[in-house]
């Protein structure tokens, strides 16, 4: 098994404060206390790993250890569904205002 570190996020890093766990070349951040405790129980014993993969948890891990890449291409693609969002959601607004019917 690869070392697990565990550390608190610096102030110039997301959720500044919060716990990172890293492992091989992968981390998770932006944790809590109870969550940092459940991904390391997740990480180091086997007979919970198969139990998180029945409950969809991804590789085994109850929080997905990813590259910095990932983590980065992740948000690329949150920001992205965030601006179509809100581009479809004033094409919406604008289609309802032109389609709106006066009463007499």
């Amino acid at each position: 098994m690869n070392p697990i570190t565990i550390r608190i996020a610096h102030e110039e890093e997301p959720f500044a404060g919060s716990f990172v766990i890293e492992q091989a070349g992968r981390y998770h951040h932006g944790l809590t206390w109870d969550e940092m405790l459940g991904q390391v129980v997740s990480l180091t014993f086997a007979s919970t790993a198969d139990r998180i993969k029945r409950w969809g948890g991804p590789s085994g891990s109850l929080y997905p250890m990813k590259t910095v890449e990932e983590w980065c291409a992740e948000e690329e693609e949150r920001k992205e569904r965030r601006v179509r969002g809100h581009s479809l959601a004033g094409t919406e607004a604008t289609m309802a205002a032109d389609t709106e019917v006066e009463t007499p």
